[in-house]
């Protein structure tokens, strides 16, 4: 390094996100293409490439709640309403959705409850966006057995990737157990199914055949019909999906409708009912009163803005100013008092001076030669984070 000169002063700043943005791409997993929404993931990951739920296969722990107990969904046998999501996309890349056995992922031991679930090709999430995601919402019907700990499997053949044997007259990729080369996989957290009583065990159930009444074609490249009729046998299938509740347009309506259940649209209002009303007056000087503890935030006369953020039953209070900031924090009878000073400013440097108070001229001819590195730095710093990120993505494809 030049003696001088830092980081700051070589690589511009517009490039110094993407600096800072390399270790999180090379030290994170691939966050790919498709996961469960609701039942909630085993793993929030929708990058999931070996079968059925990754490492989390034939793991069936239960998750604790906020309370730290440790709760098990219950459901009953028939119509269920589900939702999946795509973080990104791949043009007529279908779905098929399985039953796992009691306590095991094997895949001999699954069923299949709904297979060549169209792609939606309306949509471009982007990855790192989740408020972005594509969703699915599609209601299947839960077989009558019964089942202290079962799991819904998402399969995702990528078949946008087989060139021209994914056309409506190609051969098409079978999955599982097949020559579908690339399939994303994504797995529920265990529920219980109580069954009627009629209902046998899920290891004595035998799987059924397929709703006789989904469509047996959908719409291939170039909006030619393509076969979707033999299961587990996978071309370019999309279709059109409502832009409002997010259903299949294409299929009887027992497949749209709200069947209720956790993720009916009662149920997910109860999961999301997290909403609390809360107001205050934020003047310059606040005031709050909890377990009989009042606090007034303190406030300087050269001050230039005050906020104050109230979540849940904690507070805190911030006042900023030219010379200083000082933060009031209350939670619960705790009250924390922190004086931040001002961050230094940035300024060119200042030539080093000799014992006449002149500038020293070889110093300052030292430090502007050396900004002839600066657009030989921009260069490499820039082809380094895309080969980077080429490289990233070629591996989570």
């Amino acid at each position: 390094m030049i003696p001088g000169l830092s980081l700051l002063s070589i690589v511009p700043a517009a490039l110094l996100p993407l600096l800072l943005l390399l270790p999180q791409i090379l030290l994170s997993p691939c966050r790919a293409h498709s996961r469960w929404k609701c039942p909630p993931p085993r793993s929030p990951s929708t990058g999931i490439k070996t079968g059925p739920c990754g490492s989390e296969t034939n793991d069936f722990s239960l998750f604790p709640n906020d309370n730290g107990d440790e709760l098990i969904t219950e459901i009953y046998p028939g119509p269920l309403r589900v939702i999946f999501e795509e973080s990104i996309h791949h043009t007529g890349a279908p779905f098929r959705i399985s039953l796992s056995g009691d306590g095991i992922d094997d895949l001999d031991a699954s069923c299949v409850l709904l297979d060549h679930i169209p792609h939606n090709d309306c949509c471009r999430p982007s990855l790192y966006d989740e408020s972005t995601y594509t969703p699915y919402v599609i209601t299947i019907n839960i077989p009558n057995v019964n089942c202290e700990r079962c799991s819904l499997q998402l399969a995702n053949p990528m078949t946008d990737k087989i060139g021209g044997d994914g056309s409506p007259t190609g051969i098409g990729c079978t999955d599982p157990f097949g020559t579908c080369f690339s399939v994303y996989h994504s797995c529920t957290r265990p529920f219980r199914i109580l069954g009627n009583g009629e209902a046998v065990s899920r290891s004595d159930y035998q799987c059924e055949r397929l709703p006789g009444n989904w469509p047996e074609v959908w719409e291939g490249d170039n909006g030619v019909g393509v076969d979707a009729s033999v299961p587990g046998l996978y071309r370019r299938e999309s279709s059109i999906w409502s832009v409002v509740d997010f259903t299949l347009t294409a299929v009887p309506g027992d497949y749209a409708k709200d069947a209720g259940g956790i993720c009916g649209d009662e149920g997910l209002k109860q999961q999301y009912k997290q909403s609390t009303t809360l107001s205050s007056n934020i003047e310059t000087t606040t005031t709050v009163t909890k377990a009989s503890i009042t606090s007034t935030a303190a406030t300087i006369s050269t001050e230039e803005s005050t906020t104050t953020t109230l979540v849940n039953e904690s507070t805190t209070t911030t006042t900023t100013s030219n010379q200083s900031a000082t933060v009031t924090s209350i939670s619960g009878n705790s009250i924390t008092t922190s004086t931040l000073l001002p961050n230094p400013t940035l300024s060119q440097p200042t030539p080093s001076l000799d014992q006449n108070s002149n500038p020293i001229i070889g110093q300052t001819t030292m430090q502007s030669s050396a900004c002839q590195y600066c657009s030989c730095w921009t260069c490499i710093t820039f082809a380094l984070t895309i080969f980077t990120s080429m490289m990233y993505l070629q591996m989570c494809i």
